[in-house]
């Protein structure tokens, strides 16, 4: 029980460091890491250890089915091109230059262990960049691409990640079936993943329950994983791509009450896994240091090394990205702001920490895992923002020409819509004219932004900013009163929660 109680309390200090980051607007994977390193140096913490299979299983699946499900396939599409050299091409590359660094760098590393590192580090983690990119705007293909890749480049590393596990383990190797195997395993997670996501989309879309709805949708993200690994292909692929084909298919499955609570879900659950996952590192990582001084080499040999693959994975990604040219981003500063996004995280912690215990140099691979992961976060993540400032690369929130196009069809169809309502009958004349003049403001300030923006249209945009902020405090008196009711006796609760509901979702709208 006592150990129970220090791993909550240890999910608590972390969870409050991440909120407090949040003032400082520091991205939280960067917190987590030296929230993980503060763990370690904790003394009299419990040892928990658990089973490299039962990490793989239990946090892999839901933190790629997540990521695939806030992915568009329709954007992906348009830049498949560079998407597919930075996931790919890139990503064998750095797994191969992190491979040959590690093995000279590090005594008595094999090769097959070498190559398990590599696989470890090569896939890239976008949750810092992307929200560094949200809070000071960046050039949507610089986004797109970072987003995107990271994405992806989980499971194309995983396959290679899985290879090298088998012949690390005691398997044969050759490359002509080393090579075989992952086209097999990568197509068959492919297949397996838009499977179980078909089946999987074709019950929940008949449900009306909400929380039935989203547990669905973690059976899904476990069920592919599973489904495909018990086929002898890549269950990671089969999380993403039924990840992505959940999300696109999602405006026609799910209303909308069911989507926003799935979506406030697995914001948190992929918050908990991650804070999970850096504990678990903090609360394992003693031990691991104190492995590897007793073998013949301390942690003090492995700086350099850490200080090797760091350079490695870092200028190789840079010279990868400026060798892209124009696939890469229009101008140098985009294509150094991608290069510069190649931070690890989470996947590549929980892949280090599935090492399987008979390897005999697990306990160098998290370490050099984690020190990476401190040096690109903290490195890099904190440096970004300089970056993209000093590169000009800021840009501050603008509707684009497209997002008009969008509002002002978006507008034109409910428009056309009311007429007929009109003719039905459905509403009163004052309703359908408040409607009216509330959908053909938006049309005309859509107007106006493809027009050029004119001081009107920015006018307008500023006084319904204004209403939004108006609204959302009027919300909150009502809310207070809701409150008062209660207290007074004069409101039951079940009522109560139903009017806060509908204040809830309306404020969500807003807030969107």
């Amino acid at each position: 029980m006592h150990h129970v109680q220090s791993i909550l309390l240890l999910l608590l200090a972390a969870a409050l460091l991440v909120r407090v980051a949040d003032f400082g607007k520091i991205p939280a994977p960067i917190v987590l890491v030296l929230g993980g390193l503060a763990i370690a140096l904790v003394p009299g913490l419990p040892h928990v250890e658990l089973e490299p299979d039962v990490v793989f299983l239990v946090f892999l699946p839901p933190l790629v089915y997540a990521a695939g499900w806030r992915t568009a396939p329709q954007e992906l599409r348009a830049v498949m091109r560079p998407l597919g050299m930075l996931a790919i091409g890139l990503v064998f590359l750095t797994a191969a230059a992190v491979a040959v660094v590690a093995h000279l760098t590090v005594s008595g590393l094999t090769w097959a262990e070498a190559a398990v590192l590599g696989a470890v580090l090569a896939p890239t983690d976008a949750v810092a960049a992307t929200s560094i990119f949200s809070r000071l705007g960046a050039p949507e293909r610089v986004r797109l691409l970072v987003e995107g890749e990271s994405m992806i480049n989980d499971g194309t590393s995983l396959v290679i990640y899985r290879i090298a596990v088998g012949v690390a383990t005691g398997g044969a190797f050759s490359i002509g079936s080393a090579a075989l195997e992952f086209v097999g395993v990568s197509l068959g997670g492919i297949a397996v993943g838009l499977a179980i996501g078909f089946v999987a989309d074709l019950v929940i879309r008949r449900q009306t329950d909400s929380a039935l709805s989203i547990f669905l949708t973690i059976l899904t993200a476990y069920g592919a994983y599973i489904g495909a690994e018990e086929l002898h292909v890549s269950g990671i692929l089969a999380a993403v791509v039924a990840g992505v084909y959940g999300g696109y298919r999602s405006p026609r499955s799910l209303d909308a009450d069911i989507r926003l609570s799935g979506v406030a879900f697995w914001n948190v659950l992929t918050f908990a896994l991650e804070i999970s996952l850096f504990v678990l590192l903090g609360l394992q990582l003693p031990a691991v240091v104190d492995t590897i001084n007793s073998s013949s080499s301390g942690v003090s040999q492995l700086l350099w090394p850490v200080v090797a693959i760091a350079l490695a994975s870092i200028l190789v990604r840079l010279g990868f990205v400026f060798a892209m040219r124009s696939d890469a981003g229009e101008s140098f500063g985009e294509r150094f702001a991608i290069g510069w996004s190649g931070m690890r995280g989470a996947v590549s912690l929980a892949a280090a920490l599935a090492v399987p215990l008979d390897v005999p140099a697990r306990p160098q691979i998290i370490f050099l895992t984690f020190a990476l992961i401190l040096v690109t976060l903290v490195g890099q993540g904190l440096s970004l923002p300089f970056v993209i400032r000093a590169l000009r690369l800021e840009q501050p929130r603008r509707w684009s020409d497209e997002e008009a196009v969008a509002r002002m069809e978006a507008a034109q169809a409910a428009l056309d819509r009311l007429d007929e309502m009109e003719d039905e009958e459905r509403a009163s004349e004052a309703q359908l004219n408040r409607l009216r003049d509330l959908y053909r403001g938006r049309f005309r300030m859509c107007q106006a932004v493809l027009g050029g923006g004119d001081p009107e249209a920015a006018a307008r945009e500023q006084r319904i900013a204004d209403y939004g902020e108006l609204r959302r405090e009027l919300i909150g008196v009502e809310r207070e009163e809701l409150l008062n009711l209660r207290g007074n006796g004069r409101l039951r609760a079940a009522t109560q929660k139903q009017v806060e509901r509908d204040l809830d979702l309306e404020e969500a709208r807003i807030r969107a």
